[in-house]
This record gives C-alpha cells, structure tokens and sequence, in this order.
C-alpha cells in the first residue's frame, strides 16, 4: 500500500539510493543487503547489527533510508529514536513490524517513520517499497492492513491502540486483574463491585482487544508488556 504524502517528494533516483539495514541478526542483515542491491534501486547497501553500529556507521555515510528490523528497534528504541532524530535531517527510516506488539507499534509509528513493512514480501516487493520510501513516500505494507492505518500527513495510527483508548480506568484495572489469574469473585472483591459488574467489564474488554477467551486476554496482556509470563 503506497500513499503518496509530499507532493515534492523526490523522483526514482537513476543512479540508486544508499541505504543502511540494522537487524540484531548479522546473516539477515547481509542476506536483505545482498537482495536489495541485487534488484536494484540502491547504489550501496550497508548491513549494521546494533544502534551503536548504526549510529557509528552514520558518521560517515548518509543514505537516504535506513531500515530497522524488530529486536533493534524494541532493544534500542529510546537509543535509536533519540540520537537517530538528531542525525536523521533527511533519511528516511522504515521498520519491519511484524514481530511488535500492539503497543510498540503504536509507539514506533509516532517517531518519525515513513514506512511500516512486513517480512512476508517478497524481496522483489520490498525492494520497491523500500525505493519509493527513500523517494519520499510514504508505505504501509498490506501485510499490517487491520493493525495499522494510514493518516493524513504521512502518519500511522495503531487500530487496535485507537480501540484501547475506549477502555475506562475501572476496566483497565480489571483486566490487569484478570490477566494475573485472578478469578472473577477476586476481582470484585478487591475493586468493590459486583460479580456481574466484572463480567461486563471483562467481556467489553474482550471485544476491544479481539480476545476469544480469558487465556486469549492473558498472552495478549504478556504480549503487551502489561504482566510477565
């Protein structure tokens, strides 16, 4: 899904673009480095394998986008958006988002990131993408079509965050009860409400999460960061 967002935004360049990728994983940096110079589109292709290597490879080279896999930006996000914001002037940065959270995504998708891109493209798909963000366009992959929608200005909003954001303060302390294993009669003890009261809560926090059942709720909780396993 492309969206175009700047009516000045720069054309194909013909001599190819400079790109830097930042995955934790050294062979899958090389390997979608090697892809992309291999379909064309980018001059040099530069595989780094942490923020520090990232930032310490920006000072010397300035590309026109840089690629950010998941574990680098979930290990590194304050590092990487922090100083890279800095630095950025220009670059264009993309994420990988398949492996993040709800939340992450949300948080990612407020920094300053022009493309939100998924692993299942093929190499050939992602190439294109990856050019027309460094063009200065804006890409959603169609991969991440449910979980993020576009916004004007070349922004991205979390669906199921934007959801989140109906959840009341008495039922986000429900579900942080219940995610824990507490049982119903617990939770309505603790909060002073009645049994019925908590069900209602925790099947209207069900529909606005997308959970199926009470063991859906917890790993979406764990997978949230809001309890650990």
């Amino acid at each position: 899904m492309q969206i175009p967002v700047d009516r000045h935004a720069a054309a194909i360049n013909p001599e190819g673009f400079d790109a830097i990728i930042a995955d934790a994983n050294r062979l899958n940096a090389e390997s979608i480095a090697w892809c992309l110079k291999s379909y064309g589109g980018f001059r040099t292709v530069t595989p780094t394998t942490s923020s520090t290597d990232l930032l310490s490879t920006l000072r010397s080279q300035r590309p026109a986008l840089i690629l950010l896999s998941e574990k680098v930006v979930i290990k590194c996000f304050r590092e990487v958006f922090g100083e890279l914001a800095v630095k950025l002037g220009e670059i264009r940065v993309a994420v990988f988002a398949d492996d993040l959270s709800d939340r992450q995504l949300d948080l990612v998708s407020h920094n300053r990131v022009s493309g939100l891109l998924s692993r299942h493209e093929s190499m050939r798909r992602l190439s294109e993408q990856l050019s027309q963000i460094a063009a200065g366009q804006t890409v959603l992959s169609d991969h991440l079509r449910g979980r993020i929608e576009p916004l004007a200005g070349g922004q991205f909003r979390c669906t199921c965050c934007a959801h989140m954001e109906k959840l009341t303060e008495r039922q986000w302390e429900v579900l942080l009860r219940i995610a824990q294993g507490r049982r119903v009669s617990e939770v309505a003890e603790a909060l002073h409400i009645s049994e019925k009261a908590v069900e209602s809560h925790k099947y209207r926090i069900m529909r606005v999460i997308g959970a199926v059942d009470r063991l859906d709720l917890c790993r979406w909780a764990i997978r949230e960061g809001l309890i650990e396993a």
